[in-house]
């Protein structure tokens, strides 16, 4: 307990499934919240589940594909906190479609939300860090999809694959300067996002070495530890969530 206390943490995304099950961990180890999502009913139902283990949580509905939305979240956390420890770039969608079918607003959404709300969210958040000399740190959610190749996927895999690159080139320009950025790269997590629980489970059962899907706790561990001091000397990486499933 107290693993990030008298620290605050901005996760996106925050709403439900891996986001939701990050924030809750988050508050149970004594940080405070800046809390986005799309969804504000739901993320109004976590932010009182967070604050009910003593936390005290801060919801916006906020577009963080729009840099004006993720800019005014950022100043609204620092005016009820004074300053950002962590950032949690949780934020994404996915879908299926052959490569020669997917539209341009399919392919135009996908880079918004899984690419450029990293992009602007992490932005904003380091100047806010390089101005206060803070030593923060981000947790970007890549994907398995980063560093393997699906069918009817290329849109998603090209986002997680940009993650997982400006993530690295984030840890690069400002190690110097005491910020830390990791990935994690999630397997098949058991979330809204799944389009098909029974395949998803039968495929667990034949090619995941656990033998079972991720849970959102899963990914909420590790990344409760790469925003912790525990993981210290660690920047610049993307952590396998998967059950075995990258050894095959």
């Amino acid at each position: 307990m107290g693993r990030l206390s008298g620290k605050t943490a901005l996760i996106t995304g925050a709403a439900r499934g891996i986001g939701r099950a990050i924030a809750l961990r988050f508050a149970a180890e004594g940080a405070n919240l800046l809390l986005c999502d799309l969804n504000l009913e739901d993320l109004r139902a976590v932010a009182a589940e967070a604050e009910a283990t003593g936390a005290t949580a801060l919801c916006r509905r906020t577009d963080v594909s729009r840099r004006a939305e993720a800019q005014q979240l950022v100043e609204d956390g620092i005016l009820e906190f004074g300053m950002i420890h962590s950032v949690v770039n949780n934020a994404g969608i996915f879908f299926n479609a052959p490569f020669d079918q997917t539209s341009d607003e399919q392919f135009d959404r996908i880079v918004a939300v899984n690419i450029k709300s990293v992009f602007l969210v992490s932005q904003i958040v380091i100047r806010h860090w390089l101005q206060r000399e803070i030593k923060g740190t981000i947790v970007n959610l890549a994907s398995i999809g980063a560093a393997v190749a699906f069918v009817d996927s290329s849109a998603y895999c090209m986002s997680k694959g940009a993650v997982a690159a400006l993530t690295r080139c984030i840890a690069l320009e400002y190690g110097p300067r005491g910020i830390r950025a990791n990935s994690m790269a999630p397997g098949i997590i058991d979330t809204l996002m799944l389009p098909s629980q029974e395949d998803n489970e039968r495929w667990a059962n034949t090619t995941i070495p656990l033998r079972r899907l991720g849970e959102p706790r899963d990914v909420a561990d590790v990344a409760l530890f790469l925003a912790s001091d525990e993981s210290r000397y660690i920047t610049g990486e993307m952590i396998f969530v998967d059950g075995g499933w990258m050894l095959n």
